[in-house]
């Protein structure tokens, strides 16, 4: 095996492995908050309770990386184990930053405690009793695909977050702000263009990690989460469903969306 192939080799089972033990997938600017065409870096980040390790950005495992401003762009990663993954330069008003992953295959053998965790966990019981006839029980084969989606807002003017119609499965920050100020706050998640129900969302605050409101999403998507401080959040939930793939069981997908409260 050559020096590069050697490499790339250790890169991508250090990748594997994080991914394996990481449980959320999310993007963290340098600044949520900052002027018009100034620059702001992006890291991706693999982690659990919003702590994580920074992520290299990998073309191969990247199905979508754009940001949306006044117009839509695509973001050019900075390949290598260059952190962060990538920069980007903001427009005037609200700039959303997407980023899908292809999906990863992990599989639950017997007596793997994981699958009972996860699904407690992220309270997918609901979900997974809506298809009986999948395997609900290891061994269990299952792909996950990772969405994420951040808010870098400039300007003075109100603006409104939407739906994108880039991802899948989107959370969508209900309302108009100018800035996010503590206290509590509608997301609605989607299923492309229809809200989806049955879903548990957490909301992760940085400085000390842990969840500080979390709730399932009713019959019109929504669910509401106490916001309670200035700080860093991220908003979280995981849909699964069974996978058309033959050789897996179930696909689930990891919709995300990190945002900045200021007093």
């Amino acid at each position: 095996m050559t020096i590069a192939r050697s490499v790339t080799f250790s890169v991508g089972l250090l990748i594997w492995c994080t991914q394996i033990q990481g449980h959320e997938f999310w993007i963290e600017p340098s600044k949520h908050y900052t002027a018009a065409n100034n620059t702001v870096e992006l890291t991706l980040k693999v982690g659990e309770t919003f702590r994580g390790s920074a992520q290299p950005y990998l073309p191969e495992d990247t199905a979508t990386f754009i940001v949306i401003g006044q117009t839509k762009r695509k973001i050019k990663g900075l390949l290598g184990d260059s952190r962060p993954a990538a920069t980007v330069a903001v427009d005037d008003g609200l700039n959303r930053v997407i980023h899908q992953t292809t999906p990863f295959a992990i599989r639950f053998g017997d007596e793997d405690e994981r699958w009972a965790n996860y699904i407690t966990l992220d309270g997918l019981q609901r979900q997974l009793d809506q298809h009986p006839a999948i395997p609900q029980i290891v061994p269990v084969a299952e792909r996950y695909v990772r969405v994420a989606k951040s808010i870098i807002k400039t300007g003075q003017a109100e603006v409104n977050d939407s739906l994108s119609g880039e991802m899948p499965f989107e959370l969508v920050l209900e309302g108009q702000w100018t800035q996010i100020p503590p206290g509590n706050y509608a997301f609605t998640l989607y299923d492309g263009q229809t809200p989806l129900d049955s879903v548990l969302v957490k909301a992760f605050r940085h400085s000390d990690r842990v969840v500080v409101s979390e709730a399932y999403t009713d019959a019109n998507g929504r669910v509401e989460l106490e916001l309670p401080s200035a700080d860093r959040y991220l908003i979280s939930g995981v849909v699964i469903r069974p996978d058309d793939d033959p050789d897996y069981d179930w696909i689930s997908h990891w919709p995300t969306i990190t945002l900045e409260v200021v007093n």
